[in-house]
């Protein structure tokens, strides 16, 4: 970063600041049992949704709907309300299921004076209850790719964060696991990107380091980033 002082750190939510391990999923498999639709009938259709999703073209009862329309089968207001549900309250899981030196770092970064700010690819369902969570409060921004419209690895969603925190591309750093290429993304942007391993070192294998970029295996080595 040169003699540039950093003035704020860019995070990625999933498998970065909370993971989706650990704790009760609704796995596509129960959904589908709940829709009544056979899972590698319906994989193809939803998966094929899951750009207009993240891009906020389309939410995930469309998809639901969209999907099981191509399987031959039309679902009832009381089903897609009980998938829905389900969808929101495991996925809510998330923001309890913290490690305590995530919260920490956050804590840290604030008291150095650091803004920080959440740029993460989702769907609407992905995040319900995320900025009533804790992390959500420790945030000063929350860049998401289904109300941007704009999804990583597109340097435009890193330049959206910046732009919100009134710094510039040099003065940030980008934290994330190194899913959907969003470490090159950052790198494109003009931001200094670091790998988050803490999470993906135990759920559900060890992730291999990703080459190019430094990596951080503990929360509290991030501040050493920021110097």
């Amino acid at each position: 970063m040169g003699d540039r002082k950093c003035k704020a750190v860019l995070f990625d939510l999933f498998e970065t600041l909370v993971t989706e391990w650990g704790h009760k999923k609704y796995t596509k498999r129960e959904m589908c049992a709940d829709l009544g639709v056979d899972k590698e009938a319906f994989d193809p259709y939803w998966e094929e949704k899951e750009q207009a999703r993240y891009l906020g073209d389309i939410d995930f009862e469309g998809s639901i709907e969209y999907a099981c329309e191509a399987c031959g089968r039309s679902i009832d207001k009381a089903t897609m309300e009980l998938v829905a549900d389900k969808r929101r309250t495991t996925k809510s899981e998330c923001f309890s299921y913290v490690l305590p030196e995530v919260l920490e770092l956050l804590r840290t970064l604030r008291k150095m004076g650091l803004k920080t700010a959440i740029v993460s690819n989702c769907s609407a369902e992905e995040v319900h209850g995320l900025r009533e969570s804790e992390i959500g409060a420790l945030m000063d921004e929350i860049v998401l790719s289904f109300e941007v419209h704009m999804r990583k690895p597109d340097p435009d969603i890193y330049g959206e964060a910046v732009r919100r925190l009134g710094v510039t591309a040099e003065e940030c750093i980008f934290v994330g696991d190194g899913g959907s290429n969003e470490l090159v993304g950052a790198r494109n942007a003009g931001i200094r990107a670091i790998q988050a391993k803490w999470y993906t070192d135990r759920f559900p294998v060890k992730r291999d380091t990703i080459e190019g970029f430094p990596a951080a295996e503990k929360p509290s080595e991030i501040t050493t980033f920021t110097k």
